[in-house]
């Protein structure tokens, strides 16, 4: 067996762990990540300076926009190249060590094979949803701040309804955390149920399964819902204020509107990514109580 380290085998597998453990490495997407995001929150601003430049006959903001756009592409893409690599190796050595430690315990193969996908769950978390997360953030503060330069009205809106959303998914945490619960209780039996070569048990588990996503799958249309109709909202009445209250130029009307789909984007995304955390945050108590 291999010698274990502080920062391998004796560690349990958590957020906290995996970003101590793979600083620099993470450090490097953080920093592709924030250079991504300043120019997609530059965007909207850059193309209203643009479309107001057209009108006056003038192309300048327009070359500016080109090139802001195709600086931001380049980054998108050698971050999306980094990460694969980057997130690669962090599921490989952490399911390889888990696994490991599951061989120590002579855990049985139905637990290993589960705790193996919990791994992989736990990974694309940094990998997909953590930059999402991040990027919403960005989105939303951006959006917020960029809207206090458009329209001041607009952007405390935005901090309203961005507080009435939180609010919906922090008092839905407990459900998410209890339906996670119940979902991965029934994974980590799969294999010993499959094992048995019994048709009608395994209808039963698959069925079990189906029940804990479609109640998991409600909670989050209803939660996703009630976060589209005040953003929905918002944009309305924002449609309202730039154009017949304030009088905005086109490129500061379209600017305006563009941060708040920005803005609607990130609310969405925000509370998914708040739940996939929930997810692994039980999956890291399910594999620290063994």
């Amino acid at each position: 067996m291999a010698k274990q380290t502080p920062n391998t085998l004796n560690s349990n597998l958590t957020h906290g762990s995996i970003a101590r453990r793979y600083k620099f490495a993470i450090a490097g997407t953080l920093v592709l990540l924030i250079m991504e995001n300043i120019v997609t929150v530059a965007v909207p601003y850059l193309m209203g300076m643009a479309i107001d430049g057209l009108i006056a006959k003038s192309n300048d903001a327009l070359y500016l926009f080109f090139v802001v756009v195709m600086g931001g592409l380049v980054i998108g893409i050698a971050r999306r190249l980094y990460d694969t690599r980057v997130y690669g190796r962090i599921y490989r050595e952490s399911a390889s060590e888990l696994i490991e430690k599951e061989i120590d315990k002579n855990a049985d193969v139905s637990k290993m094979t589960a705790r193996a996908t919990f791994v992989s769950d736990f990974t694309d978390f940094f990998e997909l949803d953590m930059p999402a997360a991040f990027m919403a953030v960005f989105m939303l503060l951006g959006s917020v701040i960029m809207l206090a330069i458009i329209s001041p009205i607009l952007s405390l809106g935005t901090i309203g309804v961005a507080l009435v959303i939180g609010l919906i998914f922090f008092f839905s945490r407990k459900k998410i955390k209890r339906l996670n619960a119940g979902l991965n209780d029934e994974m980590e039996h799969q294999v010993n149920i499959l094992e048995k070569r019994d048709a009608a048990q395994a209808a039963r588990h698959f069925s079990a399964l189906v029940r804990w996503r479609i109640r998991l799958s409600d909670l989050e249309a209803r939660n996703f819902g009630l976060g589209f109709f005040f953003a929905f909202l918002l944009l309305s009445i924002a449609i309202y204020i730039l154009v017949a209250v304030e009088g905005k130029s086109a490129g500061q009307a379209f600017a305006g509107l563009t941060y708040i789909l920005q803005f609607t984007e990130s609310v969405i995304i925000l509370p998914f990514t708040y739940q996939s955390f929930l997810r692994t945050e039980e999956i890291s108590k399910r594999l620290a109580d063994d």
